[in-house]
């Protein structure tokens, strides 16, 4: 048998506390090694755990002393442990810590027995009243419950102004911004759930918060209308989660034709709230950036008003909301394309005049 597997059925009586059998095999391991030796020191920590189960804390010095002037700096450091642990003083337990057992003996003397009935007959019974079945909550405690859990919900959810901003950059491009403000000229938990969660899912968003006046604003970079729809639907969603609602419908569509010189396009922006009851101080809008009135198309349930260049548009929680509008967006490509063509056809009509007079195409000089 190998010395490893010898060490290693030392090491298992160890683990069995079978720490006679475990000194006896460490021992014949010694034999033919002394503790200073490479493998010696690993039987000598053996040796030193077997001792200190069984108690034997003047043994398991000794070896440490030897094993402190150890050639390895990791057995070295282990006796030292040991010793330091071995050599300090016991101290008392307290009386507290330990449970007493109190005697069981059963005395059979008579004398006592009647005596120990009679102490228990002179004691008065104290009886108490029956706790009767348990009774469900009544129906009126669980309304307040639910009741002042909605206030509350109210009260950190709303007194906010969250406002959307829309712009339509250039062909399927869309930028969305958001702006929220809490009346309370602070940051609620409501706006500071939505910070951390679109941190969290879109990191190229940027978020600026104002603490000292309660806003927030929130700016993703422009995007294709699939894209700007699935970052609408999680920003809306975020902030209706946060105020304790169920995320609402969202869909956002731009649908274009491409007219070589520019592109027509159509907005098309569905919000269903009416999941949402209203709640006090929650204002709601979104604002269109828009060159014209005249692009504007139709909203409900609310009408939506044209100012400084903005299609403002507020929403009413309890009502689907849609919006539509109507873009036309020149392109630089397709109008620089024209202007080429009309230069070329303007250049070969001067030219087939030119000859039409006997001047001939044009010469280099001589």
């Amino acid at each position: 048998m190998s010395r490893e597997t010898t060490l290693k059925e030392a090491k298992q009586a160890l683990d069995r506390g079978a720490y006679g059998e475990c000194l006896s095999i460490s021992n014949l391991l010694l034999n033919s090694d002394s503790l200073q030796s490479d493998k010696g020191g690993d039987i000598g920590i053996v040796m030193i755990t077997a001792f200190i189960g069984k108690g034997d804390t003047e043994n398991a010095i000794a070896i440490c002393e030897k094993l402190s002037k150890h050639k390895r700096d990791s057995i070295r450091q282990q006796a030292k442990q040991y010793i330091s642990v071995l050599n300090s003083p016991s101290l008392e337990r307290p009386d507290n810590w330990s449970i007493k057992i109190p005697n069981l003996s059963i005395n059979n003397n008579e004398s006592n027995f009647n005596f120990n009935r009679k102490k228990k007959k002179d004691k008065k019974l104290i009886t108490l009243p029956p706790t009767g079945s348990t009774r469900y909550l009544s129906i009126g405690y669980t309304i307040i419950c639910f009741l002042v859990l909605g206030l509350l919900t109210i009260l950190l959810s709303g007194c906010v102004d969250l406002h959307a901003q829309i712009d339509i950059k250039g062909p399927d491009r869309i930028k969305i911004d958001l702006e929220t403000e809490s009346n309370s000229n602070q940051l609620i938990p409501w706006q500071e759930n939505i910070n951390s969660s679109l941190t969290s899912i879109y990191p190229k968003i940027l978020i600026e918060s104002n603490t000292d006046k309660g806003r927030q604003r929130i700016k993703a970079p422009s995007l294709n209308s699939k894209e700007a729809n699935s970052i609408l639907k999680n920003i809306i969603g975020i902030a209706a989660e946060s105020a304790g609602f169920k995320p609402p419908n969202t869909e956002l569509t731009l649908d274009e034709k491409n007219w070589l010189i520019g592109i027509q396009q159509k907005l098309n922006l569905n919000i269903d709230l009416r999941e949402i009851p209203e709640v006090p101080g929650l204002k709601l809008g979104i604002s269109i950036n828009s060159t014209s009135q005249k692009e504007f198309g139709t909203s409900s349930p609310l009408s939506a008003n044209f100012l400084n260049n903005k299609i403002m548009w507020p929403l009413k929680t309890g009502y689907i909301n849609s919006i539509s509008l109507h873009k036309w967006q020149w392109s630089r490509i397709g109008i620089g394309t024209i202007l080429i063509l009309l230069l070329m056809i303007f250049s070969m009509v001067l030219q087939y005049l030119r000859r039409q007079m006997g001047l001939g195409f044009p010469e280099l000089p001589p």
